[in-house]
């Protein structure tokens, strides 16, 4: 038997490919020219001068003859004397070029640039020639790259995306010629983890990577931590065994490892009450030395998506650090604590697109809405219930007519549901004052009437089949909201007629009831 059905696919199939468009070398090469180009921008542009004795978030390396510094500023790179004076352009363009780094040997200098259209690892020759780029990431955020002592692998932070705009860092090491890159530590806990791993530093014998870790408990990155707790600690990752332990860490964290050349020192930042701190650890006797309390804040509170701090590098002869705070380069004597500016002037021109805006009514008498929520169908879908600034709306699918549902401005309406007869809806409200309840009220409008017996934080209120009964979660404030009527979260069943509330589960989300009134149905979180 011949499958009609599979015979007028082919059919169609050859159909398509023989009555397909040829596209000819004109359109092929307009489209090419039409590819966005990081380094080749479209629109108007125009050239701003820049004429500076200070610069914003430098990261710095000094060459290894000790004669050079090399630093970023507003995203293009520039080397000048190590006593100071004219800063030179490196690399300059419309990419955003950072955190250079100078190899070993001095000859090249590692950066991050965006000129492929994604922040990636780049190597160039030490006078700004030849760069050629070595990671090819396109999702991942690579940055703070830092040489092995033998020159030929690159460590960096690649930071991945997962729920939330978080990168997630881990440690990898790219081969200087290219390649896929090895990863180093691996997030702690999966793809799901929003925790960071970043600055990344060899040992000066190569037989370590110290790297920062977030070390607050769980997977979630959290706003609003305390930074003279312990955030972060300082790792170091035995490159031989594959062995990582936690080496230097305690109040304020420790963040920023940066060895000294013969390696029997390491500087790094922590921070004391609200300033960040450089240190000195011996790491033979472990005795710490405060070097500096006047450094710019670091980015422990951050997720430090390119990093904790503005990168800086110690001498060849161990007897200074160079860093950049307060928008100034210095030079610090590790013995004496001697501090010097170095003096820097940049002068230069920069093509920067004219930004693109349109006029805005600021406070208009009356605008339209741009965004619903809770959108809710009535069950013979003749009407649609749904939330816009704070209130209920109905709206009549036929006429397209809209009205609002409640009667009142005290408080706020969300969560709306309705009854699977069509005649009533739920939903909760809030108030800063009085807090939250759960309320019903007729789809013809009304007042709404209150079910819930105590003030709280109430959402996802749905009915059940007969309309005697709620069910809704109780959920904790404490954060952004008030922390009163908190004692007892949970999902929550109530009698319409009665208001007798009951707490029939501990967690849960989103209950609701099936057919009949003897089940519930929710949603709950599964350890992976």
């Amino acid at each position: 038997m011949i499958n009609n059905r599979l015979l007028t696919f082919k059919i169609a199939f050859l159909c398509c490919f023989a009555f397909a468009p040829v596209f000819s070398s004109d359109t092929l090469e307009e489209a090419a020219e039409n590819e966005w180009n990081v380094m080749d921008p479209k629109g108007v542009m125009k050239t701003i001068s820049i004429d500076t004795t200070e610069t914003t978030w430098s990261n710095l390396s000094v060459s290894k003859d000790g004669e050079t510094l090399v630093f970023d500023m507003l995203g293009d790179i520039y080397t000048m004397p190590i006593s100071g004076g004219e800063a030179s352009p490196l690399v300059q363009g419309f990419d955003w070029n950072m955190q250079p780094a100078y190899s070993p040997n001095g000859q090249s200098i590692a950066f991050i640039s965006d000129r492929d259209g994604a922040s990636n690892l780049w190597i160039m020759d030490a006078n700004g020639d030849n760069p050629r780029q070595i990671s090819n990431e396109e999702t991942a955020l690579i940055h703070t790259p830092s040489w092995s002592p033998d020159g030929n692998f690159v460590a960096v932070t690649k930071g991945f995306m997962s729920s939330r705009s978080i990168p997630a860092g881990e440690i990898w090491m790219y081969h200087r010629s290219g390649g896929d890159g090895v990863m180093v530590t691996k997030r702690a806990f999966g793809p799901h983890t929003q925790k960071n791993m970043t600055d990344p530093a060899f040992s000066p014998d190569g037989k370590y990577l110290y790297y920062t870790d977030d070390v607050t408990p769980g997977r979630i990155w959290q706003y609003g931590k305390n930074s003279t707790t312990e955030l972060f600690n300082i790792m170091r990752h035995d490159l031989e065994s594959g062995e990582s332990i936690s080496y230097i860490g305690g109040a304020g964290g420790a963040i920023v490892a940066t060895p000294s050349p013969d390696g029997e020192y390491m500087a790094y930042l922590k921070r004391e009450d609200t300033k960040t701190v450089l240190y000195l650890k011996n790491l033979k006797s472990g005795i710490d030395r405060r070097l500096s309390t006047e450094m710019e804040r670091d980015h422990q509170e951050t997720f430090g998506s390119e990093g904790n701090f503005a990168y800086f590098d110690w001498t060849p002869d161990g007897q200074h650090i160079i860093y950049w705070t307060a928008g100034k380069f210095h030079k610090l004597h590790v013995e004496s604590l001697d501090v010097t500016v170095i003096p820097m002037h940049v002068k230069t021109e920069k093509q920067v697109q004219q930004a693109v805006r349109f006029p805005v009514d600021v406070a208009p008498d009356a605008f339209d809405v741009k965004m619903i929520r809770w959108a809710s169908m009535s069950p013979k879908g003749d009407s649609v219930v749904y939330q816009a600034l704070g209130k209920l709306y109905r709206r009549d699918v036929k006429s397209g007519r809209v009205k609002r549902l409640t009667r009142q401005n005290d408080h706020d309406e969300f969560y709306p549901s309705f009854s699977r007869d069509g005649k009533s809806v739920v939903y909760s409200t809030w108030s800063d004052t009085d807090l939250g309840a759960v309320k019903v009220v007729s789809i013809n409008g009304g007042q709404g009437a209150t079910i819930t017996t105590e003030p709280g934080i109430y959402v996802e209120p749905k009915f059940s089949p007969t309309k005697d009964m709620l069910v809704f979660r109780r959920v904790t404030g404490g954060y952004l909201l008030s922390p009163e009527w908190s004692m007892e979260p949970g999902i929550y069943i109530a009698n319409i007629k009665t208001k007798e509330m009951e707490k029939i589960l501990e967690r849960g989300f989103n209950a609701h009831f099936g057919a009949d009134e003897d089940r519930l149905y929710y949603t709950s979180y599964v350890p992976d």
